[in-house]
């Protein structure tokens, strides 16, 4: 079970960071292009977006379940295993609040497609941003730690055979 949840927080939490960096490269690119109308830009939003927090809650969750895990499994120090489960639960908190109080109004100033954008547009346009760049910051420190060296393996007889010498 410990190798299977170290493989599996690692997968999501890269493939997470690696999704979301690859959809904001898209993303600013569809919505600068040109030749994309302001209904297209608008569609390719709502198509998009759903997608984006599908695959944030997804692995995230993944990510979450396998540091719960972990954490009894003493491969990290305790206090790295509470900051990486912490950082994913606050990245995954992140994106729901984002999806619940920023995308939706956002989506629902742009629907229908074409139609003009009201003054707030702005200002939840550039929330979403923010917010976003610190859930994906979140996810890649956490990323990087769980990445990182594993406490090598200690066996608790020899710990229990050594303080036995010590005391004869």
């Amino acid at each position: 079970m410990q190798s299977t949840s170290l493989v599996l927080i690692r997968f999501c939490l890269s493939a997470w960071v690696g999704a979301a960096v690859i959809f904001v490269i898209n993303g600013v690119q569809d919505v600068t292009f040109q030749p994309f109308d302001s209904l297209t830009r608008d569609q390719l939003i709502t198509l998009h977006f759903p997608v984006y927090y599908t695959i944030a809650w997804v692995l995230l969750t993944g990510s979450f379940i396998s540091s719960l895990i972990l954490r009894t499994k003493k491969i990290w120090s305790r206090n790295k295993a509470n900051l990486i489960t912490a950082l994913i639960m606050l990245s995954l908190a992140i994106s729901v609040v984002d999806y619940i109080w920023i995308y939706t109004p956002l989506e629902s100033m742009i629907t229908p497609a074409g139609s003009p954008r009201p003054a707030q547009f702005h200002h939840y346009h550039q929330a979403s941003k923010y917010i976003n760049s610190v859930n994906i910051l979140l996810a890649l420190i956490a990323a990087i730690l769980v990445n990182g060296p594993l406490l090598p393996p200690t066996s608790e007889s020899s710990d229990a055979e050594g303080s036995v010498t010590n005391v004869k």
